[in-house]
């Protein structure tokens, strides 16, 4: 048998459950605390729920992670003022500017190269003419060279004196030489030369000569006096040279300095110019051998 037990009996109120039943004062204050909570509620940020409600997920976004375990960064959106505005515009310009200048970099190999083409080629043909200039004037001078020799070459005194300490020379030397203009048109123009003479390691004097012109196939004698006195000598090289005179086998040295002129296309050209004498031999001299001499040109 179930025994049926009696439903509780409610308690009588004693009218102090709602305060707001007992004091109507209290419940006017509190309909307007709770409108002043309802416009709170609405001013606040839409990220919040509700009144007292707060979302996290709206402030605080975990990183997204992709699949290799390393955070991909998402894109924010930047504050844009109008400062910044401007600067980008200046980085576009500058970028653009950048571009123009790599584009005009790629472009200059190009024409530097053509530069270097044509100045080479200016340069090759300036060569080439001067090349073709020198050898035309080279050969042109050297085919109006004249022909010089020695014809003549004695010692009208060479003697040698004994002082107390040193051993003193004296000599008198008359050199001739033969110079022959064997061109039948140009005309030679000597200029004011110098000559010196030696023999043995023994200056025998030097000799200042003027200057002349010399005309197609002519011939002119160049006489050279030279004189030496009280000059000091080795014992040795006086020695020799005086036994060498004796026997007529002195060998003797001739050279001659200048400028040589010449015409060459209507315009007349005057060239440094040596004629030198090496090694004669008196004895050939005396024979009638003619020794003959070297003549340089652009040489001094």
């Amino acid at each position: 048998m179930s025994e049926h037990l009696p439903p509780p009996q409610r308690r009588a109120s004693s009218g102090f459950g709602d305060p707001a039943l007992v004091f109507p004062e209290f419940a006017s204050k509190q309909r307007g605390l709770e409108k002043v909570q309802e416009v709170e509620g609405e001013g606040e940020d839409s990220s919040y729920g509700g009144k007292g409600s707060f979302d996290l997920s709206s402030r605080f976004s975990s990183p997204s992670v992709s699949r290799n375990g390393f955070e991909t960064p998402k894109k924010t959106s930047s504050l844009k003022l109008p400062g910044f505005r401007e600067e980008e515009e200046t980085d576009r310009s500058t970028n653009s500017g950048s571009f123009v200048d790599r584009e005009e970099k790629r472009k200059c190999p190009g024409c530097f190269r053509k530069c270097c083409a044509c100045t080479c080629m200016f340069l090759s043909i300036v060569l080439i003419i001067l090349l073709l200039t020198g050898l035309s004037v080279n050969s042109s001078v050297k085919a109006s060279l004249p022909q010089v020799s020695v014809t003549n070459l004695r010692f009208s005194r060479l003697d040698v004196a004994n002082s107390t300490t040193d051993l003193l020379m004296n000599a008198n030397l008359r050199t001739v030489l033969e110079m022959s203009n064997k061109n039948d048109k140009s005309v030679l123009y000597y200029g004011p030369m110098r000559a010196a003479v030696s023999s043995e390691n023994i200056n025998l004097g030097q000799k200042r000569l003027v200057g002349f012109v010399q005309s197609p196939g002519n011939v002119t004698y160049l006489n050279i006096p030279t004189r030496l006195r009280k000059a000091k000598v080795y014992d040795v090289d006086a020695t020799l040279l005086r036994n060498k005179e004796k026997k007529l086998e002195a060998v003797v040295n001739v050279r001659l300095s200048g400028k040589l002129g010449f015409d060459w296309l209507g315009f007349r050209i005057h060239l440094p110019t040596v004629i030198a004498c090496e090694d004669v031999k008196q004895s050939d001299v005396i024979n009638g051998l003619k020794p003959t001499c070297d003549v340089r040109i652009f040489s001094q």
